[in-house]
């Protein structure tokens, strides 16, 4: 048994005490074959010190075989030492033999570091000496996919896919539907899901896939793909707002409620849900539903002012005024929309606090001036006030140019002249 094999072996026992040793008899005795081995069994097993000792033996032992260089220094970056690493990956001549390694690993080095141009440009060089070799120019289509280049992209996974499905355990036709879907093809993505469905086998693809479907119109398969995700990994919680809408797109309430209840189950702090399981449950009559999960999802979330508004609304249409009033006490003036002034006006005008209600309408009105809906209100509000007619009469004017037809209010105005 060699040297190399004993230290090895104590490594693989747990034996480190004599490792040093060991190392050192190794490389006074074992042949440069099998010193190259224990390198590369080191380097794998992650003592990096004693993989680099080898290799700066091996190198000066034979000074013009550059592919140990380039071992070495791979291992000085990933160590951190990288002015030790990249001097020697610069110094290895371009009719070496290890050159391309060279490059391969300095195109790894500027990518993880986000030097996505330079890492490209390694690769495109890499690809000159290596034209036939597809995983270089798989790291090119990544980088590009990366950098948003994805017409480049494209071009290049749909040449890859001519000879192979995968590459470092990367599905490509999951990559060329994510490329396809960035480009806004969703139609060509949704074709290329319909056409390689049994190929998207993993999660990740299959929610990606229902993405792509639904984006393109096609919401029935895009559920099918979602419930496979949800069959597969019930606790895959991003799903659960993604197949809620394509409930909405089909006008299936009871569903889209039922997808936001079954998500909220698995991620309570999902926002988005409580307003799309209550918006469900106000069509379908369920508004304890709705007001549940509403207040539920401000407790979760007190500074979401779409879910306050959402709920304050759902309180008005429930004719619970006070308890509207009470939604937005801690609310700072600054943080008040028009919206809200607007609900706040309906409250105190349904308890009767005239006031208040008048208040809460002028601050409203410059926002929604040209709204009909508010300008029919606040001046059938104000026709109550004594002392009004002129405001009324204003308000009458701005209502009947945006509604001409509504004679009720034509009347109104032709009996105030």
């Amino acid at each position: 048994m060699t040297y190399s094999e004993q230290l090895l072996d104590a490594i693989g026992n747990h034996e480190f005490s004599n490792a040093e040793k060991l190392l050192k008899l190794a490389l006074d005795n074992d042949d440069p074959d099998v010193l190259a081995s224990l390198a590369e069994n080191l380097t794998d097993y992650g003592f990096t010190n004693l993989a680099k000792e080898v290799y700066r033996a091996l190198i000066a032992q034979f000074p013009g075989e550059d592919l140990f260089k380039v071992y070495l220094a791979e291992i000085l970056l990933n160590d951190g030492q990288d002015d030790d690493g990249l001097t020697l990956l610069y110094n290895v001549d371009q009719n070496s033999t290890a050159y391309l390694d060279s490059l391969l690993v300095q195109a790894d080095y500027y990518q993880t570091n986000g030097l996505i141009e330079v890492a490209r440009a390694k690769l495109l060089e890499a690809s000159k000496l290596a034209p036939e070799e597809d995983t270089i120019k798989f790291g090119i289509a990544e980088l590009d996919f990366m950098d948003g280049q994805y017409e480049e992209a494209e071009e290049l996974y749909e040449d890859l896919l001519k000879r192979q499905k995968r590459i470092s355990e990367v599905n490509l036709q999951q990559r060329l539907i994510q490329t396809k879907a960035k480009l806004g093809k969703y139609e060509e993505a949704a074709e290329v899901i319909r056409n390689h469905s049994s190929d998207l086998l993993d999660i990740d693809s299959k929610y990606q896939a229902g993405l792509i479907l639904l984006s393109a119109g096609e919401v029935d398969e895009a559920i099918k793909f979602l419930d496979q995700v949800i069959d597969q990994s019930p606790d895959y919680v991003n799903v659960y707002p993604i197949l809620a809408q394509a409930y909405q797109e089909k006008n299936d309430n009871e569903q889209v409620l039922r997808s936001a209840q079954a998500g909220l189950a698995y991620n309570e702090l999902d926002e988005t849900l409580y307003s799309m399981g209550a918006q469900a449950a106000v069509v379908l009559n369920e508004d304890d539903v709705a007001e549940d999960l509403l207040k539920k999802g401000l407790k979760i979330a007190p500074d979401n002012s779409d879910l306050r508004l959402q709920l304050s609304n759902l309180l008005l249409s429930r004719h619970k005024y006070q308890e509207n009033l009470d939604l937005f006490k801690d609310v700072q003036d600054s943080d008040e929309e028009a919206q809200i002034h607007w609900n706040l006006a309906r409250s105190y005008q349904g308890l009767e606090d005239n006031e208040q209600a008048k208040s809460e309408y002028l601050l409203a009105y410059p926002d929604y001036q040209e709204n009909p809906e508010f300008l029919k209100q606040m001046l059938l509000f104000f026709n109550t006030l004594p002392n009004s007619k002129e405001v009324v009469m204003d308000l009458l004017k701005k209502y009947l140019k945006l509604e001409p037809d509504d004679l009720d209010m034509q009347d109104m105005y032709d009996e105030n002249l």
